[in-house]
């Protein structure tokens, strides 16, 4: 079993859906130990990539809610 390159410019999703099949194979006892460290290793860095990948949009977020909130004028209007 070949080693996949972890890619940071893959999506979110791309990356998620690997790990998903990543952890059927390593379920399914049909893996080798090598194959089983190999997996674990690329799962391993998936899992940053989709860490770095989350952390960075709830970084967005939070900026665009603050600039928003600065952009926004609240009036209070009375009856």
């Amino acid at each position: 079993m070949a080693q996949k390159k972890i890619k940071s410019e893959s999506t979110f999703e791309d990356s998620f859906t690997r790990l998903e099949k990543i952890l059927e194979q390593l379920e399914s006892d049909e893996c080798t130990l090598e194959d089983t460290i190999k997996l674990y290793e690329e799962g391993l860095g998936l899992t940053k990539v989709c860490y770095d990948k989350l952390n960075n949009a709830e970084l967005r977020i939070k900026e665009i809610s603050k600039a928003s909130k600065s952009s926004v004028e609240v009036k209070d209007y009375k009856s």
